[in-house]
């Protein structure tokens, strides 16, 4: 699934090329990628032009020039693309917006088909708050980062995947700072001290940082408008590593499941001193070392 990194470099690349084209038609090939309707979609974009673009967690917002804003989320296999204006469709294909006075057209493909767009009833920040989304992983503060996790009983991996605590991050960027930070996914949350959450708030800027510069992962379907691929998938330390060295101790990563998610640790590095938190794991390990925690 596209996380911050991927829709943070949709969105920069957006920026280059949307703002000021006024929209023209729109046609919806498959009307259930649009939550809020789709004749009212059409109708609402219609004459329109896009004005700016913004990201939150992992929701992009298209702007519009009565001040509306567009919600767009890539959910596992969305894709926003800039294609030429007459390029055929494909199947997956599901939206597409043309525009008066451009060579190309906006494009929504997606093969899983769970991508929505929606056109949004009121302001963005209302509708950050109807979804009850943390505040955005690029800018969570380390106080307010800890007063969320010292309040839950839930192991590190669930908190930092909760889009109410943070939002943005997902299953590749999760294992990634938590090995960077030699903490066990299944750790308590509210076991890290003050100190601890500075160090991991630190980590989670500096990944998702170096993810955005190498524009994005990309595992499966991820593309940014252009067709192009990002390329952190070649520098990634442990997610998708199973029985590959660990990039500082040697050992062998493991891959197990975490709060019902695919995990990926160094059983040697991400030693737990703590009780395991209720989190269930299944996985390969090191003698004790894995059942400690």
């Amino acid at each position: 699934m596209p996380e911050l990194p991927e829709v943070q470099t949709v969105a920069r690349e957006l920026r280059r090329s949307l703002p000021g084209l006024r929209i023209r038609r729109v046609l919806c090939h498959f009307p259930g990628v649009v939550s809020s309707g789709a004749d009212c979609f059409r109708d609402a974009l219609r004459g329109r032009t896009f004005i700016s673009i913004a990201r939150h967690g992992k929701y992009l917002f298209l702007r519009l020039s009565d001040g509306r804003e567009v919600a767009v989320h890539l959910r596992m296999t969305g894709q926003v693309l800039l294609l030429p204006r007459r390029e055929p469709r494909d199947g997956h294909t599901h939206l597409e917006i043309f525009f008066t006075k451009s060579a190309h057209k906006l494009v929504f493909r997606d093969v899983r088909k769970f991508g929505r767009l929606e056109l949004l009833p009121g302001s963005l920040p209302e509708f950050i708050r109807a979804k009850r989304l943390g505040p955005d992983a690029l800018q969570i503060r380390p106080e307010r980062l800890y007063e969320s996790l010292r309040r839950t009983q839930r192991c590190l991996k669930a908190a930092l995947l909760d889009q109410r605590v943070l939002a943005g991050l997902g299953n590749i960027y999760t294992d990634e700072v938590l090995f960077r930070e030699r903490l066990s996914p299944r750790r308590r949350s509210c076991s890290l001290t003050r100190q601890r959450v500075e160090s991991l708030a630190v980590s989670i800027h500096r990944v998702l940082r170096a993810a955005i510069r190498r524009r994005g992962t990309s595992i499966s379907d991820y593309v940014d408008p252009g067709g192009r691929r990002g390329g952190f998938q070649f520098v990634l330390q442990v997610y998708g590593r199973k029985g590959a060295p660990c990039p500082r101790c040697g050992t062998a990563i493991a891959r197990g499941k975490v709060a019902g998610r695919g995990t990926w640790t160094c059983p040697r590095c991400q030693r737990d001193p703590t009780p395991r938190a209720s989190a269930h794991w299944t996985g390969p390990g090191i003698g004790a070392t894995v059942n400690n925690g």
